[in-house]
């Protein structure tokens, strides 16, 4: 079988992080204390017509957004869109009719907390899950100067790429992989997406490993603002590169934190699985990305005494097509299923909690029965 094959590795550098509505989460919740209560009768509303695939005059559970994340009707839900047996509205006059309230951690800051003025939207009941929402780890966040303290004890859940928030919301999962893909055997070549070049110290420690590589003998296709001169890469999200992209084996999934507890981004589900790529990990540990990725769907550097040996190991695989495609046979097995991974990884990785199917913020909200008090975001 013959490869394309123009350069072995692609790198880029991208200009913004890829954030969109249903990327939610962050490195927030680590089992605090927590005070519970009790939670009234769920409130519903009663709707006369949501669209032609809902039953009309349907009751469903109000989940209110405080607004659009950053401020852009581009990244959040449409009015009025339906999650389950639950509706969602921006409308803050429903404050009252409403099982939840989320914010965006982009919305909200300890100058404008609604409820500390005197106002409509002062109201707050009890029974009501407050909720905080973000996909960035503890470094973006860090770095864009958002202020945790003035919330502590105001939030009821987190909602983020964390395995043990409240609600999970992160970047992907393998159930949904497998049903996104096409099935099949197609040929890729390398390629790797990073966004933030410099500044964070886990965007430098990656900068630095790329570099070591290409000491080492590493051949790459450089694009993006790190690179001055190289083209430029997408700004949507979720991108779909073009062909002249993926005829590349690999994609560098170098995340701009090391060790960020389950913090496995876009570069790993997007940008490489969606685009037929294997991803090449750095940053997330590879008991993290086992937990949630396909199965032999990845190469981790933590398996390589340098990156030296890395280079070495990717040039055998580029020679080496078998090889290459084992990395796709969760793919190419039609019969394969979330179930039947989960069983396989847990045969191969018997210490490893291996994730399954997350619930949405619709279904825990309304199988809820108690809450608690988050005391502190930063924690």
């Amino acid at each position: 079988m013959q490869m394309k094959i123009k350069s072995i590795f692609v790198l880029l550098f991208g200009l913004v992080c890829f954030v969109a509505f249903f990327r939610m989460g962050t490195d927030l919740k680590s089992k605090e204390k927590s005070r519970i209560i009790d939670l009234p009768k769920t409130r519903t509303i009663e709707l006369k017509e949501v669209s032609d695939d809902v039953i009309k005059k349907e009751e469903r559970s109000l989940i209110l957004y405080w607004d659009y994340p950053w401020h852009d009707k581009a990244s959040g839900a449409p009015e009025g869109d339906v999650m389950g047996n639950c509706i969602q509205t921006y409308d803050r006059s429903k404050i009252k009719e409403a099982k939840a309230v989320v914010f965006h951690y982009t919305i909200i800051g300890k100058k404008d907390i609604p409820w500390t003025h005197y106002s409509i939207y002062s109201y707050r009941d009890p029974g009501q899950i407050y909720v905080w929402w973000s996909a960035e780890g503890p470094a973006i966040l860090q770095m864009e100067g958002v202020d945790l303290p003035p919330f502590n004890g105001f939030f009821n859940w987190t909602w983020t790429y964390r395995q043990d928030a409240d609600v999970f919301r992160g970047y992907g999962y393998r159930g949904y992989m497998l049903n996104t893909v096409k099935r099949g055997k197609k040929a890729v070549d390398d390629i790797w997406s990073v966004s933030k070049c410099e500044g964070m110290s886990g965007a430098v420690k990656r900068m630095k490993y790329f570099k070591d590589m290409v000491a080492a003998g590493l051949k790459a296709t450089t694009l993006g603002k790190c690179f001055p001169g190289s083209e430029s890469i997408p700004k949507k999200f979720p991108m779909i590169y073009s062909p002249s992209m993926t005829v590349h084996k690999f994609y560098f999934a170098f995340e701009n934190a090391e060790h960020c507890r389950d913090y496995i981004t876009e570069k790993f589900w997007d940008n490489a699985l969606r685009n037929d790529m294997v991803p090449v990990v750095w940053g997330p540990t590879k008991e993290d990305v086992l937990a949630v990725a396909p199965i032999d769907s990845f190469i981790h550097t933590d398996d390589f005494e340098s990156p030296a040996k890395l280079t070495e190991y990717l040039q055998f695989l580029d020679q080496n097509d078998d090889e290459y495609r084992k990395y796709f046979r969760w793919r190419e097995d039609e019969s394969m299923t979330d179930e039947k991974m989960i069983q396989l990884i847990k045969e191969e990785h018997p210490g490893i909690s291996v994730q399954r199917p997350p619930k949405n913020l619709c279904e825990l909200i309304l199988q809820n029965k108690k809450t608690k008090i988050i005391k502190s975001l930063q924690e």
